[in-house]
Protein backbone atom coordinates (compact mmCIF):
# COMPACT_ATOMS: atom_id res chain seq x y z
CA UNK A 1 0.00 0.00 0.00
CA UNK A 2 2.62 2.19 0.70
CA UNK A 3 4.44 1.65 -2.49
CA UNK A 4 1.39 2.68 -4.18
CA UNK A 5 0.65 5.87 -2.54
CA UNK A 6 4.84 6.69 -3.03
CA UNK A 7 3.75 5.93 -7.07
CA UNK A 8 1.02 8.24 -6.74
CA UNK A 9 3.07 11.03 -5.01
CA UNK A 10 5.66 10.49 -7.59
CA UNK A 11 3.05 10.23 -10.45
CA UNK A 12 1.54 13.34 -9.61
CA UNK A 13 5.07 15.52 -9.03
CA UNK A 14 5.89 14.53 -12.18
CA UNK A 15 2.86 15.29 -14.29
CA UNK A 16 3.65 18.77 -12.80
CA UNK A 17 6.83 19.16 -13.62
CA UNK A 18 5.68 18.08 -17.56
CA UNK A 19 5.87 21.11 -19.96
CA UNK A 20 2.90 22.77 -21.01
CA UNK A 21 1.36 21.72 -25.11
CA UNK A 22 1.80 24.29 -26.93
CA UNK A 23 -1.32 25.30 -28.65
CA UNK A 24 -1.91 24.68 -32.18
CA UNK A 25 -4.71 27.02 -33.95
CA UNK A 26 -6.08 26.64 -37.78
CA UNK A 27 -6.33 28.56 -40.36
CA UNK A 28 -4.23 31.57 -41.43
CA UNK A 29 -3.46 35.21 -42.15
CA UNK A 30 -1.46 35.98 -45.11
CA UNK A 31 0.19 39.23 -43.24
CA UNK A 32 1.28 37.16 -40.22
CA UNK A 33 1.90 33.39 -41.71
CA UNK A 34 2.69 32.45 -38.24
CA UNK A 35 -0.65 33.06 -36.92
CA UNK A 36 -3.30 30.62 -36.12
CA UNK A 37 -6.94 30.46 -34.53
CA UNK A 38 -8.70 28.87 -31.48
CA UNK A 39 -11.97 29.28 -30.40
CA UNK A 40 -12.38 32.48 -28.35
CA UNK A 41 -14.24 33.29 -25.17
CA UNK A 42 -18.13 33.87 -24.99
CA UNK A 43 -17.61 37.10 -22.67
CA UNK A 44 -16.55 38.24 -26.12
CA UNK A 45 -19.62 37.01 -27.84
CA UNK A 46 -21.31 39.02 -25.12
CA UNK A 47 -19.48 42.50 -25.64
CA UNK A 48 -20.53 42.07 -29.00
CA UNK A 49 -24.42 41.51 -28.42
CA UNK A 50 -24.35 44.50 -25.73
CA UNK A 51 -23.01 46.57 -28.74
CA UNK A 52 -25.72 45.45 -30.98
CA UNK A 53 -28.24 45.93 -28.13
CA UNK A 54 -27.17 49.44 -27.62
CA UNK A 55 -27.31 50.00 -31.63
CA UNK A 56 -30.49 48.51 -31.50
CA UNK A 57 -31.66 51.39 -28.79
CA UNK A 58 -30.08 53.86 -30.17
CA UNK A 59 -28.07 54.28 -27.58
CA UNK A 60 -25.17 56.46 -28.99
CA UNK A 61 -23.42 57.31 -25.24
CA UNK A 62 -23.34 53.61 -24.80
CA UNK A 63 -22.00 52.67 -28.18
CA UNK A 64 -19.16 55.49 -27.50
CA UNK A 65 -18.81 53.51 -24.09
CA UNK A 66 -17.84 50.37 -25.70
CA UNK A 67 -16.08 51.83 -28.37
CA UNK A 68 -12.47 52.76 -28.56
CA UNK A 69 -11.01 56.46 -28.85
CA UNK A 70 -9.37 55.60 -31.94
CA UNK A 71 -12.03 52.68 -33.27
CA UNK A 72 -11.59 52.01 -36.90
CA UNK A 73 -14.52 50.78 -38.75
CA UNK A 74 -14.57 50.21 -42.68
CA UNK A 75 -18.11 49.75 -43.98
CA UNK A 76 -19.27 47.74 -47.50
CA UNK A 77 -19.21 50.66 -49.15
CA UNK A 78 -15.63 51.39 -48.52
CA UNK A 79 -16.51 53.93 -46.30
CA UNK A 80 -13.92 54.68 -43.20
CA UNK A 81 -14.48 55.64 -39.20
CA UNK A 82 -11.22 56.26 -37.29
CA UNK A 83 -12.84 57.91 -34.13
CA UNK A 84 -15.98 57.23 -32.33
CA UNK A 85 -16.97 60.68 -32.72
CA UNK A 86 -17.35 59.62 -36.36
CA UNK A 87 -19.09 56.89 -35.59
CA UNK A 88 -21.70 58.97 -33.34
CA UNK A 89 -22.19 61.75 -35.96
CA UNK A 90 -22.75 58.87 -38.53
CA UNK A 91 -25.11 56.58 -36.12
CA UNK A 92 -26.73 59.79 -35.23
CA UNK A 93 -28.00 60.56 -39.12
CA UNK A 94 -28.34 56.96 -39.54
CA UNK A 95 -30.56 56.00 -36.99
CA UNK A 96 -32.77 59.33 -37.15
CA UNK A 97 -33.53 58.79 -41.37
CA UNK A 98 -33.21 54.80 -41.33
CA UNK A 99 -34.10 53.18 -37.29
CA UNK A 100 -32.06 50.37 -38.10
CA UNK A 101 -32.14 47.07 -36.38
CA UNK A 102 -29.91 44.41 -35.88
CA UNK A 103 -30.97 40.93 -35.60
CA UNK A 104 -27.53 38.77 -34.84
CA UNK A 105 -27.96 35.20 -36.42
CA UNK A 106 -24.80 33.64 -35.69
CA UNK A 107 -21.45 34.71 -34.20
CA UNK A 108 -18.18 33.23 -33.02
CA UNK A 109 -15.67 34.78 -31.12
CA UNK A 110 -11.65 33.46 -31.69
CA UNK A 111 -8.82 34.43 -30.58
CA UNK A 112 -5.28 34.28 -32.63
CA UNK A 113 -2.31 31.99 -31.56
CA UNK A 114 0.15 33.62 -30.88
CA UNK A 115 -0.84 36.74 -30.52
CA UNK A 116 -3.60 36.67 -28.24
CA UNK A 117 -5.70 39.38 -30.48
CA UNK A 118 -9.54 38.85 -29.44
CA UNK A 119 -12.22 38.76 -32.37
CA UNK A 120 -15.82 38.20 -33.17
CA UNK A 121 -17.17 37.21 -36.90
CA UNK A 122 -20.56 37.56 -36.72
CA UNK A 123 -23.72 37.84 -39.16
CA UNK A 124 -26.80 40.12 -38.63
CA UNK A 125 -30.18 40.80 -40.23
CA UNK A 126 -30.09 44.66 -40.58
CA UNK A 127 -33.32 45.80 -41.29
CA UNK A 128 -34.46 49.94 -42.29
CA UNK A 129 -37.10 51.56 -41.97
CA UNK A 130 -37.18 54.25 -44.89
CA UNK A 131 -39.56 56.59 -45.50
CA UNK A 132 -42.19 53.44 -44.38
CA UNK A 133 -40.53 50.88 -46.79
CA UNK A 134 -38.10 47.78 -44.97
CA UNK A 135 -35.11 46.82 -46.37
CA UNK A 136 -33.61 43.87 -45.16
CA UNK A 137 -29.35 43.42 -45.51
CA UNK A 138 -27.60 40.72 -44.26
CA UNK A 139 -24.36 42.23 -43.31
CA UNK A 140 -21.18 40.02 -41.62
CA UNK A 141 -18.30 41.50 -39.49
CA UNK A 142 -15.71 40.95 -37.95
CA UNK A 143 -14.78 42.75 -34.93
CA UNK A 144 -11.91 43.03 -32.58
CA UNK A 145 -11.92 43.92 -28.79
CA UNK A 146 -9.67 44.61 -26.66
CA UNK A 147 -9.43 45.11 -23.36
CA UNK A 148 -13.41 45.07 -23.60
CA UNK A 149 -13.82 47.59 -26.07
CA UNK A 150 -14.88 47.33 -29.67
CA UNK A 151 -11.45 48.41 -31.27
CA UNK A 152 -12.19 47.87 -35.15
CA UNK A 153 -14.57 45.57 -37.19
CA UNK A 154 -15.11 45.36 -40.88
CA UNK A 155 -18.43 45.03 -42.41
CA UNK A 156 -19.63 42.82 -45.44
CA UNK A 157 -23.33 43.24 -46.79
CA UNK A 158 -25.41 41.70 -49.18
CA UNK A 159 -29.18 42.49 -49.99
CA UNK A 160 -30.90 39.04 -49.69
CA UNK A 161 -34.12 38.89 -53.25
CA UNK A 162 -36.82 39.55 -51.73
CA UNK A 163 -40.16 36.41 -51.33
CA UNK A 164 -41.17 37.13 -54.71
CA UNK A 165 -38.14 36.84 -56.12
CA UNK A 166 -36.94 34.10 -54.00
CA UNK A 167 -40.24 32.46 -54.66
CA UNK A 168 -39.75 33.03 -58.85
CA UNK A 169 -36.50 30.64 -58.43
Amino acid sequence: MRNIIIFGFVLALASCAMPAEEVKGVGFFTPLPEETFITGSDEITEIWTNYLDAHNNGDIEAIKSMSADSIYILGPDGTEIRTKEEQAGLLEGWFADANPKWDAYWAMPYESVPGGAEWIIAGHRVTETIEGEEKVTLQMIDAEIKDGKVERFFVYAATPPTREEAAEE
